[in-house]
């Protein structure tokens, strides 16, 4: 396993743990929506880029690999 391959753990692991982190599991709003709401859907965007940044990394690791 490489480690390039634990980018995307990142936002799994933040949204995991989602409802035992105690700034984001209260009452309150956040850009005028509910904090779960805006964590979970900033933290679903960011699983986005990190998927594409890994899959870059693998692509240019299997390039230099056949040379």
């Amino acid at each position: 396993m490489r480690r390039y391959h634990l980018i995307p753990a990142l936002p799994v692991l933040a949204l995991v743990l989602m409802p035992f982190l105690p700034f984001v599991n209260t009452t309150g709003l956040w850009l005028g929506l509910p904090k779960m709401l805006v964590w979970g859907g900033f933290w679903c965007l960011m699983l986005t880029p990190a998927l594409l940044l890994t899959e870059r990394l693998m692509a240019r690791d299997g390039e230099e690999s056949d040379r």
